[in-house]
């Protein structure tokens, strides 16, 4: 074979939580081949790593689960062009369970108890279009990198299954959808605002202009969920953006 027929990637993995890398030498399936990485991971399991570990959910429909870092950089595996000596990771935002598989369930608990104040409004025409704009999130948890206040929770993979204490954009997404959604009662309102206050929203407030946060599918995270938030919690109380 051909020194172009092969790209030479490195690949970190968990086992135990030992850490390993490992060098791994993908054949182009085509001349001038830039395979996802989600393509390399699928090619390293059927050939030199069969018990490699992790996850996507493309043909199922369950998108959002197969993000990694490449390069130390949240990516979806699946959209992720590689080149010859890129990195693939496990997210480095949650706990390894094993190789690429990360524990998800700390930032879903938060929001236990806020899933079902309302019904899936997607459709309704009556919602503004800032609402139909965050029905986009797919749960990556590519946001979670850059996050001030998730850099504060213990990732630590052998504590408990209670959601982490402090928000982060994907929690903050959630409750601002909640918030502006037609159908939620007005009564409902304070309530999501102070899970917001609860989560650390005043982190935010403060460290606004210096916050860097990038959504996996693109939503302005800062000017569509976190300022409408930060207006709606704080109103005169907040220090103007300049």
């Amino acid at each position: 074979m051909k020194t172009q027929d092969f790209m030479i990637l490195n690949i970190t993995l968990y086992r135990k939580s030992i850490k390993k890398n490992l060098k791994y030498k993908y054949k182009k399936r085509n001349v001038g081949e830039r395979p996802m990485a989600l393509d390399v991971l699928l090619q390293a399991q059927g050939t030199q790593l069969d018990d490699l570990a992790f996850r996507y959910g493309c043909r199922a429909r369950n998108c959002g689960v197969c993000t990694i870092d490449v390069n130390n950089k949240p990516r979806l595996a699946c959209r992720a062009r590689v080149k010859e000596g890129d990195t693939l990771s496990p997210l480095a935002t949650l706990p390894v369970v094993k190789d690429f598989i990360v524990k998800r369930d700390g930032i879903s608990r938060q929001m236990i108890g806020y899933n079902n104040i309302t019904h899936k409004n997607d459709l309704n025409v009556n919602a503004e279009g800032s609402y139909h704009n965050l029905t986009a999130c797919i749960e990556c948890y590519a946001c979670l990198d850059g996050c001030p206040l998730h850099k504060k929770n213990d990732l630590d993979v052998k504590g408990n299954n209670n959601a982490y204490p402090f928000g982060n954009p994907f929690s903050f997404l959630k409750l601002q959808r909640l918030y502006i959604d037609p159908l939620t009662p007005e009564g409902e309102k304070s309530k999501i605002i102070e899970k917001a206050k609860s989560l650390g929203l005043e982190t935010y407030r403060r460290e606004y202009k210096n916050i860097r946060i990038k959504c996996g599918v693109g939503i302005n995270l800062k000017d569509e969920v976190i300022r409408p938030l930060i207006d709606a919690a704080f109103g005169g109380e907040n220090e103007k953006e300049n």
